[in-house]
C-alpha cells in the first residue's frame, strides 16, 4: 500500500449527508467542474480520506455522490482518463 495520496476531483466530507441519504459538496470544489457529470467515476474525499464514488446528480452548483466501498485501487478500472499510479 502506498503512502501517496491519489488526487482529489472533489472535496467532499463523505460524513455529511443531506435529505437525500448522501454526501454532497459544491461543483465549485471540483479540480475540473467538466468532469463532475451524473454517471461519471471520481474521487472524492477530504484530507486523507479518499474513495471511488458515482456523481448522482449535479443540481443549482451542488453535487451529490455515491461512494464505493473499498479502496481507490479497487477501482481505479472505473477512472476513465486517469494514469495508474
Amino acid at each position: 500500500m502506498s503512502d501517496k495520496l491519489e488526487p482529489l476531483d472533489l472535496l467532499v466530507d463523505l460524513n455529511a449527508m443531506d435529505e437525500t441519504g448522501l454526501p454532497w459538496a459544491f461543483l465549485r470544489r471540483a479540480a475540473d467542474p467538466a468532469r463532475i457529470v451524473p454517471g461519471s467515476h471520481i474521487i472524492v474525499g477530504a484530507g486523507k480520506v479518499r474513495a471511488v464514488a458515482t456523481v448522482v446528480d449535479v443540481v443549482d452548483g451542488i453535487v451529490h455522490v455515491r461512494p464505493l466501498r473499498g479502496p481507490v485501487s479497487q477501482h481505479r478500472h472505473l477512472l476513465v482518463g486517469r494514469q495508474a499510479s
